[in-house]
């Protein structure tokens, strides 16, 4: 049986390369008195536009870019041989408006909101009067998302059942149809990366699921608060015994986002998206909540790392 095998065509772009000399032994100075090591500070501007860190890797789809520094240390003698030490280093644009943004977040939003809503008519059976569930996801109106900043966001589920009789003021025994949902381990909510490769074949968008905000596998974190109102009364035009139990859940929590932001290249594309979703009792009552954000790096100026800093701020990139 013959072996199969597959070809792949690899692109890279080279498309950044400085050089620089940042010492000579003619201009050398002596470290400090006591101390073996001369630490020479240097900086590198990069030019405007480059593409922030990034690593994807799907199937029949790679792609990164990757930055690094390399110092050369060039020795003399006939048999010397040139010390190198390669460092990555991270890279995102610089994002000045951001930087406001999140010092207004932080404070406490008290900007306009973006808003998206969703409603669906649903049965428990496949028979009988439908109820209305609805939806709405709520986050600070913002152009772009700055990363490491605490973002706000409350979901607001409806619930309305069916038309029912009422008999004098009283109140449901009971959970009635639809129920509302009580815990934030009944909602799904994620944030999920649309990655448009231009590959060397055909276009390519594969999409990746970034991260669970809240998920019915764990707890989320930071915790979610949850109030739920008391059940009340809608009574038909005209008719105070007929009419519909309506109640409403708000699910209130923040989310800080640490990935690569969002930018666009001649080779790739990047989106991102909230995806919200809830499940109710009976088949295909599902409602589904789609919100496209723009992520912002949020810093207009290099982040200095102390050498023996405990927990660096960092950017989820892949390896």
């Amino acid at each position: 049986m013959g072996t199969q095998v597959e070809r792949f065509k690899v692109v890279t772009n080279d498309f950044l390369r400085k050089t620089s000399t940042v010492w000579t032994r003619a201009r050398s100075t002596a470290p400090p008195e006591g101390d073996r090591i001369l630490r020479i500070p240097f900086s590198m501007p990069l030019p405007d536009g480059v593409p922030p860190s990034f690593g994807f890797e799907s199937y029949m789809n790679v792609a990164y870019v990757r930055y690094a520094i390399e110092v050369i240390g060039t020795r003399t003698g006939t048999f010397a041989v040139d010390r190198t030490i390669k460092v990555p280093i991270m890279v995102v644009a610089p994002d000045p408006l951001g930087v406001a943004l999140r010092t207004e977040l932080k404070l406490g939003w008290q900007g306009d909101w973006g808003r998206i809503k969703a409603e669906q008519k649903i049965r428990k059976m496949p028979w009988g009067d439908y109820s209305t569930v609805r939806m709405e996801l709520l986050v600070p109106h913002l152009d772009s998302f700055p990363l490491f900043t605490p973002v706000p966001y409350s979901i607001v589920i409806t619930t309305i059942s069916a038309p029912t009789k009422r008999k004098g003021l009283e109140h449901p025994q009971k959970d009635i149809f639809p129920p509302i949902p009580r815990s934030a381990s009944e909602i799904d909510f994620d944030l999920r990366r649309q990655v448009d490769l231009q590959t060397p074949y055909f276009p390519s968008n594969p999409e990746e699921h970034v991260i669970d905000i809240i998920s019915k596998a764990h707890a989320p974190v930071p915790p979610v608060d949850v109030e739920i109102t008391d059940y009340m009364w809608i009574p038909e035009a005209g008719k105070e015994d007929k009419g519909c139990w309506m109640q409403e859940a708000t699910f209130s929590s923040s989310l800080i986002l640490r990935y690569t932001p969002t930018f666009l290249t001649e080779e790739i594309k990047t989106k991102y998206t909230l995806y919200l979703k809830v499940d109710f009792p009976g088949m295909g009552n599902t409602l589904r909540i789609e919100f496209p954000i723009n992520i912002g790096s949020g810093v207009d100026a290099p982040v200095v790392v102390e050498e023996r800093a405990v927990a660096p701020v960092m950017i989820d990139v892949p390896s």
